[in-house]
């Protein structure tokens, strides 16, 4: 995965061939603003690797539409359109103009649309929604997987509490000894991994306990 400052080289390269003369000051603030986001560096790479018209555009404001377990539901704002996109700290996906929707049944249900229709009527004013903040300005948002406080973490997330020794998930031998191996490098593995933590049961992310001690963004530890 490349750092912060590779990938944000890479969105600035990109956009000198897809932002119009006239608009790649004001666009390339907007970026920078976000130069220690990676959930928003994941979306201007994104847009600008492949931009939805065709056409040089370029991105004039990112709002949060939606958020639950570390993804976000943002659209990002052009002089072409409004855009969709679901993104992470490790990637966004492009899902297509905030005019027409979402159309996959996974995506509706993970954010609890009840169809396409429902998820329009709720957005039919854009407006109404907050401009994005990066993720890791917001104190009960995971600094790692950005999931919010009382969620659980993401698999493999460094903040995650062990259940069985109460220390961190990812550096105590627990893992190992429970499972009876040296290393985890399978699906397979993970998934026994995953089942024996949700039968001891996972400790949630806590805002007020476990922030404070870790690193703000994911590529920081590289």
């Amino acid at each position: 995965m490349p750092t912060l400052n590779q990938r944000l080289a890479d969105i600035k390269l990109l956009m000198q061939y897809a932002v119009p003369l006239a608009d790649l000051t004001k666009a390339t603030t907007l970026v920078e603003k976000h130069d220690t986001d990676s959930v928003a560096l994941n979306i201007f790479h994104a847009f600008y690797s492949y931009l939805p018209e065709g056409l040089e555009d370029a991105i004039t404001v990112l709002r949060l539409l939606d958020r639950r377990q570390g993804t976000f539901l943002i659209c990002a704002t052009t002089a072409q359109n409004d855009y969709l996109y679901l993104a992470t700290g490790e990637q966004a996906e492009f899902l297509g103009p905030l005019s027409e929707g979402i159309w996959e049944e996974e995506v509706l249900d993970f954010f609890n649309y009840e169809n396409r229709e429902d998820f329009l009527k709720k957005h039919a004013d854009l407006s109404t929604f907050p401009v994005y903040v990066p993720a890791h300005l917001h104190n009960d948002l995971c600094p790692f997987c950005h999931v919010a406080d009382g969620e659980l973490h993401t698999l493999g997330c460094p903040v995650e509490i062990c259940p069985w020794c109460g220390g961190q998930l990812t550096s105590c031998s627990c893992r190992f000894t429970l499972l009876g191996r040296s290393d985890l490098k399978s699906e397979t593995q993970l998934e026994e991994l995953l089942m024996q933590l949700n039968k001891k049961g996972r400790t949630p992310f806590s805002a007020e306990e476990h922030r404070p001690a870790y690193p703000i963004t994911p590529l920081d530890l590289q």
